[in-house]
């Protein structure tokens, strides 16, 4: 059994210490940008289910991703593969969304053996971008490509019904790193990003409220700190009369 207060303990630190030694580098630009996604898993076979999500960031991006789910017998470890839809802002756009991104993608989640109250997962994802191409600061012709790769860890600790008998109250801790390789011009080489997130589920639905914070390390000079609050509603469904699988997709799953 893992010891999670050292797994805790691990992961704030190395992420603090390596905030405090890139801050001391780096000139920092300070953002603040409110989340909102709306995130759905429907169960329709024992081996498969259907995704589908979307976040919207002001004056950022909004994604579309849709997909589908593979379990394997014990249910622990679940791949999905699918394609995204993105708009995003240019230099010159004034916050509006106006420049395409075509996305396929794909990732695998373990859940690791836990206690009832405290568990743990390991993402990886996989997001094959293709970005539009950018003349003089608006969207021009063509589209860029770039390679982005994801591993993600999500600790969450169940309350339980604390509130009332049909509400389960849950807290999770989302660390993930993201780089991006490859030889289109777009996006930044590396990213941080850090979520605490509160979820509330009654039946198939849970409410989450939280708040993130990224890091996007622009140059070795220059890095954006982006933070501000979250707000998610995940729906987990099943078209299958069968007894419940020992996996339900929890929010942390989602984040895109």
């Amino acid at each position: 059994m893992l010891n999670f207060k050292k797994v805790i303990f691990l992961l704030l630190y190395s992420f603090l210490s390596t905030f405090s030694i890139v801050s001391a580098q780096q000139q920092f630009q300070y953002n603040y940008e409110t989340w909102w996604g709306v995130m759905t898993s429907v169960r329709v076979s024992e081996k498969w289910s259907v995704w589908n999500d979307a976040h919207f960031v002001d004056e950022t991006f909004f994604i579309y991703r849709k997909g589908m789910t593979y379990h394997n017998k014990r249910d622990n470890i679940v791949t999905t593969a699918g394609y995204s839809w993105l708009r995003l802002t240019t230099p010159l756009s004034e916050g509006k969304l106006i420049r395409t991104e075509h996305r396929p993608w794909m990732q695998t989640i373990f859940r690791v053996p836990s206690t009832k109250k405290l568990s743990t997962s390991f993402r990886f994802r996989y997001d094959a971008r293709f970005i539009q191409n950018i003349e003089s600061g608006l969207p021009g012709d063509g589209f860029s490509f770039n390679h982005r790769w994801r591993f993600n860890n999500a600790l969450r600790y169940n309350w339980g019904n604390v509130i009332s008998e049909k509400t389960v109250l849950a807290t999770s801790l989302l660390n993930e790193a993201l780089f991006t390789t490859g030889s289109g011009p777009n996006g930044v080489r590396h990213e941080h990003r850090t979520h605490l997130i509160m979820g509330l589920n009654s039946g198939p639905i849970t409410y989450s409220v939280g708040y993130i914070v990224r890091y996007i390390n622009v140059s070795p000079v220059t890095a954006r700190l982006n933070h501000g609050m979250v707000f998610w509603l995940t729906i987990n469904l099943r078209a299958i009369k069968k007894s419940e699988s020992p996996f339900v997709e929890f929010p942390g799953d989602h984040v895109d």
